[in-house]
């Protein structure tokens, strides 16, 4: 009796120790009230056509996107397609200057003033631009110093996302755009650069569908020259302006060798050194930006009998690139 007692008590103690040194449960937390969710964000109003990319789009009652009811040819705005010629100012030329400040220029408000300050840009990047082209649908293309590639408005200058350094490009280059052919609504943006290998230049195409952008290139530039500065028509012509000897010239580029044909336009106004250009081609006439000599001014360069004029000198500005889209008339206008 008394050995079994003892067992017991023994059982006993070990259980309480055991039980003891158990850890204690832990409390029992209630959960949070849950908050209803918050209802979506409309993205559009109701019933109402909107733009997504080129599609115009009809909005469902929860404000959600909806059907895609059209796929424009030419572009999208406010819910519906339009021709992209037809758009705001889209055939004018746009400038920007080595302070990023944009601005256009209206070569219909000559011999009066033809600048308009639109914004100073805020892209971001640290340093400063080298070449612009636009495009028909009212985007700037602008290429800075640090290799980088930016979008802007030509509506009020804002950026649109960050810039990036295009695959294969080399840090700057001339930028023109150019449709692909007499009649052609699409275009492609031609670049000129140095090439990946030796000391010569590269006529090349920058596909910027893809992020980065990337540069594709065509042929070796034959041309003697420095950096070029390149505009484009509405017919597919591609046009480089060389920035020396003197104040330059002008030379066609066959888009698909990179060769010069036709007439070379070597502009007679004196210059020792060219430290800024740039340069489009309007109605026409090639308009030509350059600051030589520590003087900023614009000469105008007639293609159909090469006459040439000092359209504005003494500019407050140094114009450093200068873009127009194939939207610009081809032909001078009746005096």
């Amino acid at each position: 009796m008394r050995l079994a007692l003892s067992l017991a008590v023994l059982s006993l103690t070990a259980a309480c120790k055991q039980r003891e040194s158990s850890p204690a449960p832990p409390p029992v937390r209630e959960a949070a009230p849950r908050q209803p969710a918050a209802p979506p964000t409309p993205r559009c109003q109701p019933g109402e056509r909107t733009c997504v990319g080129d599609d115009v789009v009809q909005c469902k009652a929860d404000g959600s996107l909806g059907d895609k009811l059209d796929a424009c040819k030419g572009a999208c705005r406010d819910g519906a397609c339009v021709d992209t010629c037809a758009l705001q100012d889209v055939e004018l030329i746009y400038l920007v200057d080595n302070k990023a400040t944009l601005y256009s220029f209206d070569p219909k408000k000559l011999p009066a003033d033809p600048f308009h300050r639109i914004a100073a840009l805020a892209c971001e990047t640290t340093t400063t631009p080298n070449s612009m082209a636009v495009d028909r649908v009212g985007i700037a293309w602008l290429g800075y110093h640090d290799g980088t590639v930016h979008r802007a408005s030509i509506i009020d200058g804002r950026c649109s996302a960050s810039g990036a350094v295009p695959r294969g490009a080399p840090e700057t280059f001339g930028m023109g755009l150019v449709t692909d052919g007499p009649k052609a609504t699409t275009e492609k943006l031609f670049v000129a650069g140095d090439a990946e290998t030796g000391n010569g230049k590269m006529l090349a195409t920058l596909d910027t569908s893809t992020t980065p952008a990337r540069w594709m290139p065509v042929a070796a530039l034959t041309v003697a020259g420095n950096h070029p500065e390149l505009t484009g028509t509405g017919d597919g012509r591609v046009f480089a302006y060389f920035p020396s000897p003197g104040r330059g010239f002008i030379q066609e580029l066959d888009r698909a060798t990179a060769k010069p044909i036709g007439t070379r336009w070597t502009l007679e106004a004196k210059a020792n050194h060219v430290s800024a250009y740039a340069f489009a081609h309007w109605g026409g006439v090639f308009y030509v930006f350059t600051t030589a000599d520590g003087s900023s001014a614009v000469h105008a360069v007639h293609m159909k009998n090469g006459k040439q004029e000092l359209v504005l000198e003494d500019l407050p500005m140094v114009i450093v690139g200068a873009g127009v889209s194939t939207c610009a008339p081809l032909l001078e206008r009746i005096p």
